[in-house]
Order: C-alpha cells, then structure tokens, then sequence
C-alpha cells in the first residue's frame, strides 16, 4: 500500500507485513532468520527421508524377488525331495543302473538345480545398489550447510559444456 501524503511502503513479504518510511529499509531480525532456517532444515530432512524412503521401496520390491527365488528354491528342495528322489532311483535302476548309482545320479541332479536356483538368487540380490540420489542431495546438502555462500553462486551459475570432440 502506498500513501502519497506520508510516504508510507507497506509490503508484504513472507506473510508478514512491514511498514516503513521512504528513506530507510526493514531487514529481518535475528529471530525471523533462525526460525525461516530452523523451519527450511526441517523441510530439507523431511524431503530427504521421503526420497530415501521411495529408493529403498524400490530396492524393497528387488530384494523381496531375491528373497522369494531362495525360498522357492529351498521349498522345491525339501518338499519334493523324498518323492521325487525314490521316482528317480527307481527309474534309474529299472533303466539297468544298480540302486546304488541310481540314487547317487538322482542326488547329482538335485545339486545341479539347486546351484542353478541358487546362481539366480545370488544374480538378483548383487543388483542391490545404495540410494544414489539420497545420497546426492544429503551430500548437496551438507556442502551448502558448510558453504552457504559458495554453494548459492554455483547454483545460479548456468554449467558450461565442453564441446563434443
């Protein structure tokens, strides 16, 4: 608002409203600056923890897959284990082989799936990798929390290319 009689400015900044005369500036007290900091790291931890919570949801659903093809490949070992062992051995020596060999062929082929089973739940769980941009931005974070000053300016500094080669 503004009054030509008196020269009064009044603005409104940040919800607040300050009024003052032509030749003089108001600037934030001491207080208002550590309640707007005080209030922006709070918004900033709550950001960081809702994307590491979104990353790792991510990972959540991979890790549970891995998890899923160990305790499929366990399940399928143990439960079918007695059935189909006595199947195999008897199929082995009625095909001519000694009950002694059958059975021991029949446990060679139960290893070579597991190992399979196995190598496929090991490929799945070394895809887990660590929340690349939580880290990023705590990292950003704590480097403008250190620098202030130097971190806005190279914020605001538009970031030149090399040109292709």
């Amino acid at each position: 608002m503004t009054s030509l009689e008196g020269e009064t400015v009044t603005s409104v900044s940040n919800g607040r409203s300050t009024t003052s005369g032509s030749s003089t500036t108001s600037e934030p007290s001491l207080g208002d600056l550590v309640a707007t900091a005080t209030r922006d790291m709070s918004l900033l931890v709550r950001q960081e923890i809702e994307l590491a919570k979104a990353e790792l949801g991510r990972q959540a659903i991979s890790a549970g897959l891995g998890a899923a093809f160990l305790a499929v490949a366990g399940g399928l070992a143990f439960c079918s284990l007695i059935a189909v062992t006595i199947f195999f051995g008897e199929l082995f020596t009625w095909a001519g082989l000694e009950r002694f060999w059958s059975y021991l062929v029949t446990a060679g082929m139960y290893l070579l799936i597991a190992g399979g089973l196995g190598l496929l739940a090991k490929n799945r769980l070394a895809k887990l990798k660590p929340p690349a941009r939580t880290l990023q931005t705590v990292k950003d974070d704590v480097a403008f929390l250190r620098h202030p000053t130097s971190a806005v300016r190279a914020a605001a500094e538009p970031a030149t290319e090399a040109p292709p080669a």
